[in-house]
């Protein structure tokens, strides 16, 4: 009886948790599934990467679980549902809309492209992406 209790307890925490990350992503206009944007001028799905925004961001690499598209504008990262929940993109640095004005740098290294750019405080970032096309995304 009392582990039957404590599995319940632990299902309504983990519900509540994803509900209220949709919520917060719905909230602040982030993506939940793979966004469909008109006219992308780069599309890659299932990619890697990693984010040095946070020390636990550092940390972890995404491992095929990324959708980068590259339009006019700007460059959008993210991870495919149900990455997209539990506050994991906000904990490890994998969700991005970054405008092209706010591009720094952009290296082609020989397995992945590093990404250099300003947020609008101020703060700088870095964001390395393992795609396939890797010509395809530097000329972008």
């Amino acid at each position: 009886m009392q582990a039957s209790r404590t599995i319940f307890s632990a299902l309504i925490l983990l519900a509540g948790i994803a509900s209220g990350s949709v919520f917060y992503r719905l909230h602040k206009a982030k993506p939940i599934m793979r966004t469909v944007l008109s006219q992308p001028i780069f599309s890659e799905l299932w990619c890697s990467g990693q984010s040095d925004r946070n020390p636990l961001a550092r940390l972890v690499v995404a491992k095929k679980f990324l959708w980068v598209i590259v339009t006019k504008s700007d460059l959008h990262v993210s991870p495919h549902f149900p990455f997209s929940l539990m506050f994991l993109p906000e904990a490890f640095g994998l969700d991005h809309r970054v405008p092209g004005r706010s591009i720094l740098d952009l290296r082609q290294g020989s397995s992945s492209v590093v990404v250099k750019y300003r947020h609008a405080t101020g703060d700088e970032e870095h964001l390395e992406l393992w795609v396939d096309d890797i010509p395809a995304l530097c000329q972008r």
